[in-house]
């Protein structure tokens, strides 16, 4: 009996002093993290600052801001958004010819509806724009599917377009900066805003660590 009470205090040990390594060692991994956030942020803001770079196929980082030339594609989408006013309405989305063989999706801006005059572009004239490269994601898990049927999506079907146009598709987004050749209230907001809670979350590691010294301290003295 003795033994195996020994045995258990063992184990119990060595559980705790794990749990104790491991949630201290998230909470170190965490505040890693929390620097190289930083860092991220104020090398993104620094380089949405910066003067607007020309578009170089396979030479474009996330955040730079670019500016392109080429010609549009006749189809418009649109990405049902949210305003910063949280007003329902879409993101215009435009196909954007930078080479006979390369195309580029480019946010043209947000409307409150989507009205005939949107769907088409009806010049298809070289046109000049600015704006910040953002890769583009895939879909989130609760993202509803996009109608296959209509240009509207829930997301931005990077591989919907590509099929359809039988085309090659860059893999940023332009969130276009300058403003629109052929619609004035067309607006962007750049969002360069990222989540930081490195912090909190180191916190709620260490914090939970500590508990644990606390608890595991309390029932070796009182069953010691």
């Amino acid at each position: 009996m003795g033994q195996l009470i020994f045995f258990e205090k063992k184990i119990f040990n060595l559980f705790s002093f794990t749990v104790i390594i491991l949630l201290f060692s998230l909470g170190t991994w965490q505040l890693q993290r929390l620097t190289w956030k930083q860092e991220l942020i104020a090398n993104v803001k620094n380089s949405i600052e910066q003067p607007a770079i020309n578009f170089q196929i396979g030479k474009v980082r996330e955040f730079q801001k670019v500016k392109l030339a080429g010609a549009l594609l006749k189809d418009n989408y649109f990405v049902y958004r949210l305003n910063e006013k949280g007003e329902y309405g879409f993101n215009l989305i435009s196909v954007l010819k930078i080479d006979p063989e390369y195309f580029i999706l480019i946010q043209r801006g947000w409307i409150p509806k989507i009205e005939e005059k949107y769907k088409k572009n009806t010049n298809k004239d070289h046109v000049s724009l600015e704006g910040i490269a953002y890769a583009l994601k895939a879909k989130a898990l609760f993202t509803p599917e996009n109608n296959k049927n209509e240009n509207f999506f829930y997301h931005i079907d990077e591989k919907k377009i590509r099929k359809l146009l039988q085309i090659k598709i860059s893999p940023f987004l332009i969130i276009q900066s300058s403003a629109d050749q052929f619609f004035d209230n067309l607006k962007n907001k750049q969002n360069t805003s990222m989540s930081n809670n490195h912090l909190q979350y180191a916190i709620t590691w260490f914090v939970l660590g500590i508990c644990i010294i606390i608890a595991f301290w309390f029932l070796k003295k009182r069953y010691k």
